[in-house]
């Protein structure tokens, strides 16, 4: 069996700013997702009640991972305002996640709602825009 071992010189510092740089594209194309994401959603709520779930959603911070991944979240954030809900003769009597509302526009609910998926729509509207963005960002940190 082969053995190779190769040594770069500076290697260590060059990747140390790779986490720095990484955080900054995310945190800077962050808001150009969290706006898909509300323009997508408004798109799919089929009654103005739910501009709550519209509101709530908010971009978090980028974060590095344990595995070493640069991850940010983008999501609805909270719980609905309205407690008490009646549809026929059952209803709920507590406070539901936004997050939960925005599974069921997606995926819907057997039986009682059909999906209204947004979630695909958001990610094709942000893509290239987000990497153009992600792109300006590396290419004014590796040149300065």
């Amino acid at each position: 069996m082969a053995r190779m071992d190769i040594e770069f010189s500076g290697i260590s510092e060059m990747l140390a700013g790779a986490e720095e740089i990484a955080e900054e594209m995310l945190n800077e194309a962050a808001p150009i997702i969290e706006e898909s994401m509300k323009k997508n959603l408004k798109k799919s709520i089929a009654h103005s009640g739910e501009s709550e779930l519209v509101n709530s959603v908010k971009a978090g911070k980028a974060k590095m991972a344990k595995n070493g991944a640069c991850i940010l979240n983008v999501n609805p954030k909270g719980q609905s305002k309205t407690k008490v809900y009646k549809r026929g003769k059952k209803g709920r009597k507590h406070p539901v996640n936004n997050a939960l509302k925005a599974i069921w526009l997606e995926y819907g609910i057997p039986g009682q709602q059909a999906p209204k998926p947004w979630l695909e729509a958001t990610t094709k509207d942000a893509e290239q825009k987000v990497l153009d963005k992600m792109q300006e960002v590396y290419d004014k940190r590796t040149q300065a």
